[in-house]
């Protein structure tokens, strides 16, 4: 079974809100576009959080497996580039 895109954006910022990705997931990837701070990103509205650590000027994306229909950035001032495969 292969996988596709099925949601992408290349520059989502904390004001966004919740962000529902339409389909089921089997990972979605971020790339957090600040520097220096990191980010809190609430899955599937919660309890769950990761941290995508800031870029450094790196620009590796932190895959994280498995289905999430939703995500939402709560540190405020940073923005993230997505995908999600499933």
């Amino acid at each position: 079974m292969s996988s596709h895109i099925v949601y992408s954006n290349t520059s989502i910022s904390s004001t966004a809100g919740q962000v529902n990705i339409g389909q089921h997931t089997d990972a979605i990837y971020f790339l957090n576009l600040d520097n220096s701070t990191n980010a809190n990103v609430k899955l599937n509205g919660g309890p769950h959080v990761v941290v995508i650590p800031h870029s450094n000027h790196k620009m590796v994306y932190i895959k994280i497996p498995g289905d999430y229909t939703s995500f939402q950035i709560t540190t405020t001032s940073v923005s993230l580039a997505v995908f999600a495969v499933g």
